[in-house]
């Protein structure tokens, strides 16, 4: 599996607190048959060079000591920007692996800001896909989870986070985990994690999860080859949603 989201880089953001921190996260991976992970630090504000080369050296001396420890893992880097955030394109840390193709943002819990549509307008017209990290947790989505089907007609990609599908955030955001799973809204899954003990480095259970009730296309596809292929800047091709006004089904195969 690839952990297509995770907060790995210590003395970043609101991850590890320092360097054993983040190795027993990667460690924790590795146990749950996690091979690769794309470290995507928050971005609040704004993302500038000094920010930049922190994320940069960080991340690389974070390969250096998983390889020293002789953790398997090939880690790429990216971040997680907010939708109201500063930041360049062209930055080395703001696209996934820095192919300047997909682009993991986030928007706040509680709502969608007004100008967050054209934020994502002004990334595809700059040849980046969109990528909303974990919107079955954003309060307005979990009100009309149809937001979704019109942000996925408009190219945004979408990232479940793991725990979601489990239970862990609440039975209410499982519904819609189940809900955006059963429109083909979903393209991506991510443990999202912070530490090792609240926030894990765990989706094996959602694999099985996945797995058992969509089927084993649709597992491989988000749990491993659409992160394969966004982190080498190839198209992640996606069928079109199923629209809310068709029946529901609870299986759908793959992509």
């Amino acid at each position: 599996m690839i952990d297509f989201h995770t907060h790995i880089l210590p003395n970043i953001d609101d991850g590890p607190v320092d360097w054993k921190e983040a190795l027993s996260l990667l460690r924790q991976g590795m146990e749950d048959g996690i091979r690769g992970a794309v470290s995507t630090s928050h971005v609040l504000n704004r993302l500038d060079e000094i920010l930049e080369n922190r994320m940069l050296e960080t991340f690389q001396e974070l390969q250096l000591r998983a390889r020293q420890e002789g953790i398997e893992m090939t880690l790429w880097l990216g971040s997680e920007i907010h939708c109201q955030s500063v930041f360049s394109y062209t930055s080395k840390v703001a696209t996934i692996n820095g192919q300047r193709k997909y682009l993991l943002f986030e928007l706040p819990l509680g709502d969608i800001p007004l100008d967050a549509n054209e934020r994502i307008f002004d990334m595809g017209i700059n040849g980046i896909v969109p990528v909303l990290a974990h919107p079955e947790r954003n309060m307005q989505i979990m009100r009309n989870p149809e937001t979704v089907f019109e942000l996925v007609n408009r190219g945004v990609l979408m990232q479940l986070n793991g725990g979601s599908i489990t239970g862990v955030f609440g039975t209410k955001v499982r519904k819609v985990a189940e809900i955006l799973l059963n429109h083909r809204l979903i393209h991506f899954v991510g443990s999202d994690c912070h530490g090792g003990g609240s926030r894990p480095m765990l989706l094996s259970r959602a694999y099985r999860e996945i797995h058992k009730n969509w089927g084993e296309e649709t597992a491989r596809n988000l749990f491993y080859r659409h992160a394969h292929l966004a982190v080498q800047g190839k198209p992640v091709s996606v069928p079109p949603p199923i629209s809310f006004d068709r029946p529901r089904k609870k299986r759908w195969f793959g992509f």
